[in-house]
């Protein structure tokens, strides 16, 4: 099951637009999930995530994921080319930790 369930309206409701730009600027790393390996573990997806502490609207400290998924094609192109910018990223979903 994909995580990122959460929409980007959701998550500014919550943390704030500030925290949802400052996700959306980082760089995201393979989670390592299993099933979302890609064709090296026989999985038609990879998964990806970027993650930035910030306060909800409690003042309480969380922490924001944003998740971005990846097809085989996609991480094709990004090992030929040996650059992430090859292809055009879009986050799937958000999640509230």
């Amino acid at each position: 099951m994909q995580k990122g369930s959460m929409t980007k309206d959701q998550v500014v409701k919550i943390v704030g637009l500030q925290a949802v730009e400052e996700v959306e600027r980082e760089n995201c790393e393979p989670t390592n999930r299993v099933g979302y390996n890609g064709v090296t573990q026989g999985d038609s997806l990879t998964e990806w995530s970027a993650m930035v502490s910030c306060k909800d609207n409690d003042g309480d400290e969380v922490y924001l994921v944003a998740y971005y998924y990846t097809t085989n094609e996609q991480d094709e192109i990004i090992a030929e080319t040996g650059d992430g910018g090859s292809i055009s990223w879009e986050i799937d979903g958000y999640e509230v930790v």
